[in-house]
């Protein structure tokens, strides 16, 4: 069988066996399943673990945390991925919004989880803020999925990159307090652009993106588009028309691949 603990005599760790959950602060809800049940408890109540953390509407997914007692915070290097709840558009039988899972994950998050005041560990008092995350370098969204028009969007070229950010209340923030500032790289369909992640209605995360007077440039500059450019789980996809060599194509559903495109035109004059 598998010892419950082991005492490093040269670093005075110990590794604990057998831990399936430790309850963090049952006030703001955050909770910690370790990797294989095993967590290694260092000087002062800190501990390093791999595994799930459970905070609010958060999860996240790493091989490597590092919890620090005194300032009660978790810190993390690169996770796997975390992934959120939101609050459904549609309301129940008692008119309650459930939470559902958001389809978008964020990847390579690094940074630190403050669980709540360091002078508030027993949650007494209520610190609404808390939990806070913060991100202290670039992170992910990436479409790359089978069920993302086939898995197309590759991520080396097309994604999503998160500024640095900070998002407090985990437990309890909105919908519409559910965003993220940064850049998109679209595998060179259109030219990069600043823009704002947000929950869509298929509760993934993208944007609907207005395109200039005149117009957006697409595939090098090849074609220009007019009027929405939509981010989603659906894919890239357009609303408007594109003026492409010596046609013009209107539709409310173009769709953009990295080579070719996709539409039922309502109107296409040459």
């Amino acid at each position: 069988g598998v010892d419950n603990g082991v005492k490093d005599l040269l670093t005075n760790d110990i590794t604990i066996n057998g831990v399936r959950v430790i309850l963090v602060s049952d006030s703001e809800n955050v909770y910690i399943f370790p990797k294989d049940q095993q967590v290694v408890l260092h000087k002062d109540r800190n501990a390093t673990f791999a595994g799930n953390v459970h905070a609010g509407r958060f999860d996240f997914y790493v091989k490597h945390f590092e919890f620090n007692y005194d300032d009660f915070k978790i810190k993390m290097n690169n996770t796997d991925s975390i992934r959120l709840k939101a609050e459904s558009y549609e309301v129940d039988a008692q008119g309650h919004h459930h939470l559902v899972p958001v389809k978008s994950v964020i990847e390579h998050v690094s940074g630190e989880l403050a669980i709540d005041k360091p002078t508030n560990k027993s949650g007494l008092k209520p610190f609404h803020q808390y939990p806070i995350l913060t991100s202290d370098t670039n992170s992910f969204v990436f479409y790359n999925k089978k069920n993302i028009q086939h898995g197309v969007y590759k991520k080396d070229k097309f994604y999503f990159k998160l500024d640095p950010f900070i998002i407090d209340s985990l437990g309890r923030f909105t919908n519409a307090g559910l965003h993220f500032n940064g850049t998109f790289a679209s595998a060179d369909i259109a030219p990069e652009m600043r823009e704002t992640l947000r929950l869509q209605p298929d509760y993934s995360l993208g944007f609907i993106h207005d395109a200039p007077a005149d117009g957006l440039a697409l595939y090098g500059g090849k074609g220009k588009f007019f009027s929405k450019l939509k981010l989603s789980n659906e894919g890239l996809k357009g609303d408007g028309s594109i003026d492409y060599v010596t046609s013009v194509s209107k539709s409310n559903d173009f769709t953009f691949f990295p080579d070719s495109m996709n539409a039922t035109a309502n109107k296409f004059v040459v």
